[in-house]
């Protein structure tokens, strides 16, 4: 892996793993993000300034319309720019692809539905197309526990149906499983989708539920707890999905062919998650606890005054909960980072963010 391209570098995800790429390895990392205003752009000019300490130079190297320092690129584009797209894939040659940039939320999708269209089926649309004429080892990209829908069979498994997404995001993220398995089989490009459930930790995007939650409980401000308090989620610590794209971004599925002669689609399937869910009243009283230890909020505050448990919300499932046996048994590694401990790194980012 000597050019690996990180789409969605400043996203979340996409940060984390630039810095781990440009601290574990030699190879060169270009970046490319839009940078756009779907959540607070400090933020992600933050990543960036992180990034560049990671490179090697300055934070005040960091330039959110694009810098390169070290062995790091920034290029700030869009991945719907058909053009713009090719042209840096012409520049760059890149070996392994990441394909993490999207428009992200379940309820965002359902008032804002064409930037999941443009974002998450026009961009994949434009990778896949220049990793075909542009031949690459591998290409990863970020799927989501989403797919599952409302799904009851626990946990979820690849090997389970996912043709009932309750929202456009979802349907976005199963639709490029399908883009992808195509591609692979037609042109015989090794590709993986990874579904991650809920990831969290520091410098993350605000419209998570640990981060707003967070930032209104400081206001003073009541938080709203979704299914009257009667949901499950299996929070995945950032590091931990860095850590399993790292490890299958080295081993690309083997391309072969089948009885017929044409080519079989090297395409994988993997859940990335923490296989252990917590009910929503216990992720907030965690959260809670963590942020009265860390400062961030008094011994005194009056957690119960600002609980209101309200009704299921559209787009959301009332349970989500990963088997990633099959990650573990592929790549010798399982997310295991127990919620306190990552919630505690968050509460210690906040701090020292928001200046408390």
């Amino acid at each position: 892996m000597n050019r690996i391209l990180i789409t969605g570098a400043v996203g979340f995800i996409g940060a984390f793993l630039c810095k781990r790429l440009l601290e574990t390895t030699d190879a060169r990392v270009v970046g490319l993000d839009n940078v756009n205003d779907y959540y607070d752009v400090g933020i992600k000019k933050d990543r960036l300034r992180m990034l560049a300490e990671a490179a090697g130079g300055k934070a005040e190297d960091a330039d959110a319309d694009g810098f390169s320092c070290g062995r790091f690129e920034f290029v700030r584009g869009d991945l719907a720019d058909e053009t713009a797209v090719e042209e840096l894939f012409d520049r760059v040659r890149p070996d392994v692809v990441v394909n993490l940039a999207a428009q992200a939320g379940v309820r965002y999708s359902i008032e804002n539905p064409r930037a999941y269209v443009d974002s998450n089926l026009v961009g994949f649309f434009n990778v896949l197309e220049v990793c075909r004429r542009h031949p690459v080892e591998h290409l990863v990209y970020a799927s989501s526990s989403s797919v599952y829908g409302g799904n009851e069979k626990v946990p979820f498994s690849e090997e389970d149906r996912v043709d009932s997404p309750v929202s456009l995001y979802a349907a976005t993220k199963k639709s490029n499983e399908l883009m992808a398995h195509a591609y692979s089989k037609l042109y015989s490009i090794p590709a993986t989708g990874l579904r991650f459930f809920t990831v969290y930790g520091p410098m993350g995007r605000p419209d998570m539920a640990y981060f707003g939650f967070t930032e209104k409980l400081v206001r003073g401000e009541p938080i709203k707890i979704f299914n009257m308090g009667d949901c499950m989620r299996d929070f995945t610590y950032v590091e931990d999905v860095v850590e399993a794209v790292a490890r299958v971004m080295a081993n690309s599925p083997e391309v072969g062919a089948g009885p017929d002669g044409l080519p079989l689609a090297a395409h994988r399937v993997y859940n990335v998650g923490n296989s252990h869910p917590e009910s929503l009243l216990d992720f907030v009283d965690t959260l809670q606890r963590v942020l009265v230890e860390e400062e961030v909020l008094p011994e005194d505050y009056d957690f119960e005054a600002r609980r209101e448990l309200v009704p299921m919300q559209p787009g959301d499932v009332p349970a989500t909960y990963a088997d990633a046996s099959a990650l573990e048994r592929d790549f010798g590694f399982r997310p295991s980072t127990r919620l306190e401990d990552g919630l505690r790194e968050f509460a210690r980012w906040y701090k020292g963010y928001r200046k408390l």
